[in-house]
């Protein structure tokens, strides 16, 4: 995920900017190529709004169909269905950066955490719909198990930015666990958990993250 406001150095930094390098996505000037980039994202959110629908592996013609394209104009802008896919993924990173604001580490602790917590259950919930098709594609993607895992390392690069101030207090193994611990609860497949397998509202999902964001940060000793 996006950065927050620390200063732009260390590893997590370096994790960031290559996800800020893989969502980058501005329209060409020529207008050829303008042309076929609008198409390209027509066909990418057509798919997108099938995903949310319900549908997670639309077909190519429901695809066109949605995005008022033939079918051939899809296979022409995608190699197969896996670029495709890829390419949504890619799109919902794009859209994820203008759900996030960035977060002052010198605010305190309590607004750290509830700033975090409720930007992190908007982003988790917003994206849902194109994370559960790719992990249905995951296990025959090289692509889309890199992109989970720079998802991943993003996210976790965040939470240390965020929380900088409480985890520089902590002794190396006390720091790692913390932050792993805080990096589970806080990545996608927890949140889907919650909202599938014990049938949660956003809301209670929501609340439930926060109260253990809390527990974990006072059980290491920051109120």
């Amino acid at each position: 995920m996006p950065a927050t406001g620390m200063p732009a150095t260390g590893p997590a930094t370096d994790r960031l900017s290559g996800l800020d390098r893989l969502v980058s996505d501005v329209e060409p000037s020529d207008g050829r190529a303008a042309r076929s980039h609008r198409t390209r994202r027509a066909i990418i959110d057509a798919m997108r709004a099938l995903h949310a629908e319900g549908d997670l592996r639309p077909t190519a013609p429901r695809i066109a169909a949605r995005a008022g394209v033939s079918l051939r104009t899809v296979w022409q802008q995608f190699s197969d269905r896996e670029a495709l896919l890829v390419e949504a993924v890619r799109r919902d990173h794009e859209i994820l950066r203008s759900l996030v604001a960035k977060i002052d580490p010198d605010q305190p602790l309590a607004f750290r955490i509830e700033s975090f917590v409720n930007q992190r259950a908007r982003v988790l919930e917003e994206m849902t719909p194109t994370w559960r098709a790719a992990r249905l594609h995951q296990p025959f993607s090289d692509e889309l198990r890199r992109n989970k895992a720079r998802k991943n390392a993003g996210g976790k690069a965040e939470l240390e930015l965020v929380f900088a101030p409480e985890l520089a207090q902590l002794p190396e193994r006390e720091r790692r666990q913390l932050v792993d611990s805080l990096h589970a609860i806080s990545i996608w497949a927890f949140w889907e958990s919650l909202r599938t397998d014990l049938g949660l509202s956003p809301l209670q999902a929501r609340e439930l993250l926060s109260s253990t964001f809390r527990a974990l940060l006072a059980q290491a000793g920051f109120r």
